[in-house]
C-alpha cells in the first residue's frame, strides 16, 4: 500500500471550538486543514505551513499542544484527487492539536483549496467529514481529547 504522509492540524479556540474548512471541489465536504509532508520537512513544520497555505493563519499565533499516533484512510474509487493523480492508495496522517491566540490573526475569507470555514464543535466535526476519513477523525480526535468520537 502506498500511503502520502500527511499532517493535520486541529485548530482550538479558546471556547473549545475547532475551525472546520469547506472544501472548493465538492462543496458540502469539511474537513480539517491538512497537507503532504514534503521531502525534508519535519510534520510539525508541514502542518504550521498548510495552516498558512489554506487558512492564511501564522504559526506565531499558534501553539502545537497535542500530536496523534498515526492513522490512515484509502481513497475510495469514487473519489479523484488533482494532486494524487493515481500515486497514492490513501494517506497515512498524524494529526496536531493547536490552540490558538485569542486575537491578532487574520483567517483567509476564502482560498484556493476552501470556501468557507467556521468554528464548530469536535462532534460536528466528526459528524460532517466525509465517510472514508471518518474513522480517522475518531481515533485521533478520542487520542488527543480523551473522549470517544465513535458516537
Amino acid at each position: 500500500m502506498n500511503l502520502r504522509q500527511n499532517a493535520a492540524a486541529v485548530i482550538e479556540n479558546s471556547q473549545g471550538l475547532i475551525l472546520a474548512c469547506e472544501r472548493r471541489k465538492p462543496r458540502g465536504a469539511w474537513q480539517v486543514p491538512q497537507g503532504g509532508i514534503d521531502d525534508g520537512e519535519s510534520a510539525e513544520e508541514a502542518v504550521l505551513r498548510e495552516i498558512r497555505e489554506e487558512t492564511g493563519i501564522e504559526k506565531d499565533f499558534l501553539k502545537i499542544v497535542g500530536r496523534s499516533s498515526k492513522v490512515h484512510y484509502l481513497f475510495p474509487h469514487t473519489v479523484s484527487w488533482e494532486s494524487n493523480k493515481g500515486k497514492y492508495d490513501g494517506q497515512e496522517q498524524v494529526y496536531f492539536h493547536l490552540k490558538i491566540a485569542d486575537s491578532g490573526w487574520k483567517l483567509a475569507e476564502k482560498t484556493e483549496e476552501f470556501v468557507s470555514f467556521e468554528w464548530i464543535t469536535k462532534k460536528e466535526m466528526v459528524k460532517r467529514i466525509v465517510e472514508f476519513k471518518k474513522d480517522c477523525y475518531i481515533k485521533a480526535f478520542t487520542e488527543l481529547f480523551g473522549e470517544d468520537y465513535g458516537n
